[in-house]
């Protein structure tokens, strides 16, 4: 299942975000398994990131996994339907609205990209190993490029 919650201004379709983020997770292998997906203030991800990374800013996204991948893109395989969930993605919308100002980069084109992004690091990617950022950058930015993953409707 993917849990949505939209505490900011900017008018979401659920159903377009939901479908976006299954046809990524099926992508990525993991069809069946339950994500959610946080729309929160800045304020709210700067205190996030720093408690849990050591960085006193803001970010776009942070991504919390519930499950230790084995190594990356591979999950321990689930003991029961209830462990089949990959965690907790957090999207700062004022830090993404300023970024697609700057990058004049409509907002619904972008969200695809981090969901992308987010739903990487929930399988083990990182930035720290080049081939780790390689995944995790071709992954997102994938999602510009097919037809599979509309923008909106």
């Amino acid at each position: 299942m993917i849990k949505l919650f939209n505490t900011q201004s900017l008018k979401l379709s659920t159903k377009t975000v939901k479908r976006q983020i299954q046809m990524l997770l099926t992508a990525a292998g993991y069809r069946d398994w339950d994500v959610g997906i946080r729309f929160a203030g800045d304020k709210f991800v700067r205190t996030l990131n720093a408690e849990y990374r050591g960085k006193g800013k803001s970010t776009d996204i942070l991504s919390f996994p519930f499950i230790k991948a084995i190594k990356p893109g591979v999950l321990p395989k689930p003991k029961s339907e209830s462990d089949k969930d990959l965690g907790e993605i957090y999207i700062s919308m004022k830090y993404v609205n300023r970024w697609c100002q700057d990058h004049n980069v409509d907002i619904h084109e972008r969200l695809p990209v981090l969901y992308a992004h987010g739903i990487c690091h929930l399988l083990g990617y990182d930035h720290e190993d080049n081939k780790d950022y390689i995944t995790v950058s071709l992954f997102g930015s994938s999602c510009r490029y097919t037809p599979l993953i509309p923008a909106r409707f």
